[in-house]
């Protein structure tokens, strides 16, 4: 349950390009092609926490995806992870994986960074009888700015679905995300932090409502490769005290 392709850096976006076009070299002539751009990331995370909660029973999980942008600012792609969450909670009898499919548009105006979208999620497998859905669908917008020294940015994400993640009745629960990132001079360190809020409708008001947040070390080894570590926790009983370690890499 993560999208990867956020444009704000204080997200820590995944992606970086495969193509470029090579400003000094004159083209002999100009393709279509030339205005998008093709990236990937892989990641090895010793726990899935997302918004807060564990998706993997607190085992270690595989994520990585593929993002396709063009220069006017659309972008789409998909994620994967593996899951434990919805076999344990007895919503589908056969499950492991959760996928996710996004596509958006990011733009600045002066300084100020936005970004707006459509995020689904699906869990493929056999839906256990008389369970409501997992799969949910959200939409999402967000406005960033980098302050030089620091960076900023919030999220709002509102499920549309009237099922998702095995509530029901939930559409128009929001979830507020707040994040920051500090780099630390040029040392490829930097500290993040991060700051969310659930408003449920529905199944989810009150019984699934809760604020998480999450303080994390982030070290680019090089241009392509990161490790790091999070710290996460939650304000209810549904969840606990998380630490994450992960190797992350984008091409």
């Amino acid at each position: 349950m993560k999208i990867n392709t956020l444009k704000f850096a204080v997200l820590a976006a995944l992606a970086a390009p495969i193509t470029a076009i090579h400003a000094e070299e004159a083209p002999a002539a100009a393709s279509a092609w030339d205005d998008w751009s093709v990236s990937a990331n892989v990641g090895l995370y010793s726990d899935y926490i997302w918004r807060g909660v564990t998706q993997t029973n607190n085992e270690a999980a595989l994520q990585g995806g593929f993002d396709v942008e063009h220069s006017s600012g659309f972008y789409a792609g998909v994620w994967a992870s593996n899951v434990e969450w919805t076999t344990d909670a007895g919503y589908m009898d056969d499950n492991s994986l959760e996928i996710d499919a996004y596509a958006g548009y990011a733009f600045d105006i002066s300084d100020i960074s936005f970004d707006v979208g459509v995020l689904q999620y699906m869990y493929p497998g056999d839906k256990a009888d008389g369970a409501t859905e997992v799969d949910a669908t959200e939409v999402y917008a967000g406005v960033g700015y980098d302050f030089g020294y620091f960076s900023a940015g919030y999220y709002a994400y509102v499920l549309v679905s009237d099922e998702g993640w095995g509530f029901a009745n939930a559409d128009g629960t929001v979830y507020h995300d707040i994040s920051a990132e500090v780099p630390v001079g040029e040392t490829g360190l930097s500290i993040n932090g991060h700051y969310g809020i659930w408003v449920g409708e529905g199944e989810i008001s009150g019984a699934a409502e809760y604020d998480d947040w999450k303080v994390g070390l982030d070290y680019a080894l090089n241009d392509n490769w990161n490790v790091g570590v999070f710290h996460t926790d939650v304000d209810t009983s549904i969840a606990k005290e998380e630490t994450t370690v992960y190797l992350h890499a984008s091409f």
